[in-house]
C-alpha cells in the first residue's frame, strides 16, 4: 500500500471533503479520488458512504482510519530516529481519547500532563470507544479515558477504574422541551447523532429497542459543535454528557434540556490502562480526568 494513499485517506476523513483534502495536499481532486479507490481495491471494501454530505465513513472505513493514523504516526517516528542517533529514545505514553470527548479534553490533558514528570511526554490519539478498547487490548495505546453509558457492559478483561458518574441528558431547541413529555415523543422527533461506532449512539439504540420504540436518525453528524447547531435549527434531538451541555449552553443560548422520567441512562467516567502500563502513570492520568469533571 502506498503511503501517499494512506495519508490522503486520513486528510479526506479529517476534513470530510475531497475538495479540502486536495487543496491541503496540493494535488487535484481526481488524484485524491484515485488514491481512495486504490485503498478500497486493496482492502476489497468501500471506505466512504458517498451518498452523504459531508462524507461519512463506513464501518470498514472507521476501522481503517484509526489503524491508518496509528501506522502513519509510527512511520513519522521512524523518520525522526536520525535526529538523536546517540540517545536512547524515551518511550512516549500513548493516550487515547474518544472522539466524543476530544474537543473537551485535548487541550486540558496536554496542559496538565506537562505538570507531572510521569506524563510529560505523551502522544494523544482519538477514535470511537470500541476502537480504543481494541487498541488497549492489543497494547497499541497505554491509557484511555471513557464515558461508558450505564446500559453498556465493560469488557471483563479491561483494567477499568471508575472515577464517578455524570448525568446523560437529552437536548432540544429552546422552547420545544414541552413537546417531549416521554421517551416515545423524543423517539418520534428523531435524533442528531454521531456515525455508527459511537457508544452514546449504541446506548440510546439499545434503550429504545428495549422499550419497543423506533430509533430514527435524522442526521449523522461528526462533531459536537455541528450536532448542536443542527439541534438549534430544530432538525432533531441530541444526547450529551451534562457538562458538555452546560459548556455549550453558555454560548448557544437557544438550547435546553428535555426533562423526562423514563430516561434512566447516566455515564460512568473512568480510565482504562493496558496490561503493561505502570500504575503510577495510570493514577496520574486518572487524577487529571478527575480534576476536569469532578
Amino acid at each position: 500500500m502506498d503511503i501517499r494513499d494512506l495519508k490522503t485517506f486520513i486528510y479526506v476523513v479529517d476534513n470530510q471533503s475531497i475538495t479540502v483534502a486536495s487543496e491541503k495536499l496540493g494535488v487535484n481532486q481526481s488524484t485524491v479520488t484515485k488514491r481512495i479507490y486504490n485503498m478500497e481495491e486493496i482492502l476489497k471494501g468501500v471506505l466512504f458512504n458517498r451518498k452523504t454530505r459531508p462524507l461519512q465513513l463506513t464501518s470498514l472505513g472507521e476501522k481503517v482510519y484509526f489503524k491508518s493514523c496509528f501506522i502513519l504516526k509510527q512511520l513519522e517516528a521512524l523518520q525522526n530516529f536520525h535526529q538523536q542517533p546517540d540517545e536512547v529514545e524515551k518511550k512516549k505514553i500513548r493516550v487515547g481519547i474518544p472522539q466524543t470527548l476530544i474537543d473537551d479534553l485535548l487541550d486540558y490533558v496536554l496542559a496538565e500532563s506537562k505538570k507531572t514528570d510521569l506524563l510529560s511526554d505523551i502522544d494523544i490519539s482519538s477514535g470511537w470507544g470500541r476502537s480504543l478498547i481494541q487498541q488497549i487490548q492489543q497494547e497499541e495505546i497505554d491509557l484511555a479515558t471513557f464515558m461508558i453509558p450505564s446500559n453498556l457492559a465493560i469488557p471483563s478483561d479491561l483494567l477499568f477504574t471508575e472515577i464517578g458518574t455524570l448525568a446523560f441528558v437529552i437536548v432540544c431547541k429552546k422552547g420545544e422541551a414541552y413537546k417531549y413529555r416521554d421517551l416515545e415523543k423524543c423517539s418520534k422527533k428523531g435524533w442528531i447523532l454521531h456515525p455508527e461506532g459511537c457508544c452514546f449512539r449504541e446506548s440510546l439504540a439499545d434503550l429504545l429497542y428495549e422499550r419497543n420504540l423506533g430509533f430514527y436518525i435524522n442526521k449523522e453528524i461528526f462533531g459536537l459543535d455541528l450536532q448542536l447547531k443542527s439541534i438549534l435549527r430544530g432538525e432533531g434531538l441530541g444526547i450529551f454528557p451534562k457538562p458538555f451541555f452546560d459548556k455549550f449552553a453558555s454560548t448557544m443560548t437557544g438550547l435546553e434540556m428535555v426533562e423526562i422520567n423514563d430516561f434512566p441512562l447516566y455515564l460512568k467516567v473512568g480510565v482504562v490502562k493496558s496490561q503493561s502500563m505502570g500504575n503510577e502513570e495510570a493514577h496520574s492520568f486518572l487524577d487529571i480526568i478527575q480534576q476536569h469533571y469532578f
